[in-house]
């Protein structure tokens, strides 16, 4: 085994056994050859461990590590803290990533001296038609290549602090890395936000690779929170609460307010639309205690909200749950009225009377509905 690899890549696993030979043959396969590949088996209950220690035997460059179930959090820092790699990467078992990925962010890391190098990558679902199931992710706001081209921190391009997490696609100094960890919870979710934000905060240098190299996994059957609606969806307030404690603490929280609260508005009003109306009063509060801080802050612009988000924003911000809830009822009774029961000829009064603006169609020369005024 090479005493100081120039990356190690750390795998956490867990019951992936229908991906994990694409995700590891693809790191095998790099052209950046002088790299250790940690395959942290974190409690599997199918046969992972079997196709880790079978690789083990095939290749010295792979650690094989088993240990009892204890969480993303848990396999990633116990990997991290085995690394041996003067740069570190991480994987996740149920992606696969480019041949040239590690080279590219080594040579760009190694050139630059940086902290953090970062890389693009694909969303990956094989659900959709050919052409469409692998996509460079870009979102509004969230463009890699739009990135600088050259060193910077997180307060010279506080932007980022607003894309997607991908802890994955960076390659991380050891020696900057190892002084943190990911949040351990075996029930946790999420926990790469965090990770993300303090590596960011702490980061003197940065640097971007304008190009996908890893093919994110995202699609039917594999328990992906786009698909969920339980509880589970809102660990990602609590993520976004330790994110917060972690701009505080370095004392970035009023200069990047506004790209980490665009960044944890868009991660929760997602998954507060989708969860179980038996849950929204709770993740409600939990939304509104994480943005209370923007209750009187006259300074917040709203920078990267659209209206209609604005819109929401400040529902978690100045709302009230019980009173919005009454008026969603009433707006929906009211269509119902109108549109069932009503008959035509009595429309008009009945609309008045519930306080419906009426205007007279020019052409039809019959009444016609606006708006709905709550």
């Amino acid at each position: 085994m090479i005493k100081q690899p120039k990356v190690s890549v750390v795998v956490p696993i867990y019951g992936v056994e229908k991906y994990l030979h694409q995700c590891v043959d693809s790191i095998l396969a790099q052209t950046l050859e002088d790299i250790e590949i940690i395959l942290v088996d974190d409690g599997s209950k199918d046969k992972c461990p079997e196709i880790v220690d079978e690789y083990a035997k095939k290749d010295p460059r792979i650690v094989a590590v088993h240990q009892p179930n204890g969480g993303y959090g848990r396999a990633v820092n116990h990997g991290i803290e085995l690394a041996k790699g003067e740069y570190i990467g991480i994987v996740e078992s149920d992606d696969w990533i480019e041949p040239d990925m590690y080279e590219k962010l080594y040579n760009n890391a190694k050139e630059n001296n940086t902290d953090v190098t970062k890389g693009e990558f694909y969303i990956y679902n094989s659900f959709l038609p050919e052409a469409e199931q692998n996509n460079v992710w870009k979102n509004r706001y969230q463009d890699l290549d739009e990135a600088p081209d050259n060193v910077f921190s997180i307060d010279e391009y506080p932007l980022l602090l607003a894309f997607h997490a991908s802890i994955w696609s960076s390659i991380y100094k050891a020696e900057f890395i190892k002084q943190q960890q990911v949040i351990e919870s075996r029930s946790a979710s999420y926990q790469d936000f965090p990770f993300m934000v303090e590596a960011f905060c702490r980061a003197k240098r940065i640097t971007i690779v304008k190009e996908p190299l890893v093919h994110y996994r995202m699609e039917e059957g594999m328990g992906s929170s786009t698909l969920r609606r339980d509880a589970r969806l809102m660990i990602m307030a609590d993520q976004c609460q330790k994110c917060k404690e972690h701009l505080i603490k370095y004392k970035k929280h009023e200069t990047l307010k506004e790209e980490f609260y665009f960044h944890a508005f868009l991660a929760n009003d997602a998954f507060y639309n989708n969860i179980l109306f038996k849950h929204k009063y709770e993740y409600f509060l939990k939304i509104k205690n994480l943005f209370h801080n923007l209750k009187n802050d006259n300074n917040f612009t709203f920078k990267y909200f659209t209206s209609e988000q604005k819109k929401s924003m400040n529902y978690y911000i100045h709302g009230n749950f019980y009173r919005e809830l009454c008026k969603y009822i009433l707006k929906q009774l009211r269509k119902f009225i109108i549109r069932i029961i009503i008959k035509p000829q009595k429309k008009q009064f009945v609309l008045q009377f519930l306080g419906l603006r009426i205007s007279k169609n020019k052409h039809l020369n019959t009444p016609c509905i606006l708006d709905i005024k709550l």
